[in-house]
């Protein structure tokens, strides 16, 4: 059973390069020029952009202590999921850090192969500084795997205060 989170980790891993290989092979006056496809409506937008920085594209410039911070954050984050498998029961935490390392492996192999990090997607929102960050699906990966984290501890305090 442990071994099916790890295939979902390296799975997404994979998944979200694939995605970033074909945004990024896009080369040419569209790319150049920041061309943008509209879905549902124009409250999604496609979009390849090469992020040299941290989210948002904060640190621009500084690719050897972004990926020093990042190795020893996905480290981190591929060491707490291992120790988390070990354990029985925790199915959110597992499902989490799965989500978590595949998401940081990704950005991470990105900003050591390439230098930058290929984003793609953004929103349209009514706040405008929401509107110029732009995602990839390990961003979401991410996002969704910290919220399983904390949802997986929450339940296991509260599990342990009724017991």
């Amino acid at each position: 059973m442990k071994l099916i989170w790890i295939q979902l980790a390296l799975g997404l891993f994979q998944a979200d390069l694939a995605v970033k290989h074909e945004m990024d092979k896009e080369d040419g006056e569209d790319a150049a020029s920041g061309r943008e496809r509209e879905l549902c409506g124009g409250a999604v937008r496609i979009r390849r952009l090469r992020n040299y920085g941290m989210a948002g594209g904060r640190f621009a410039g500084h690719m050897p202590a972004i990926i020093k911070v990042s190795t020893m954050t996905t480290l981190g984050c591929a060491g707490a999921f291992l120790c988390t498998l070990l354990r029985k029961g925790h199915e959110l935490q597992k499902a989490g850090f799965a989500l978590l390392t595949g998401g940081a492996l990704s950005n991470l192999y990105d900003r050591c192969r390439k230098g930058y990090v290929v984003d793609y997607v953004s929103f349209r929102t009514p706040f405008p500084r929401l509107n110029r960050l732009v995602f990839n699906l390990s961003d979401f990966f991410i996002l969704a795997g910290a919220l399983l984290v904390c949802l997986g501890q929450t339940a296991e305090k509260t599990r342990g205060r009724q017991e």
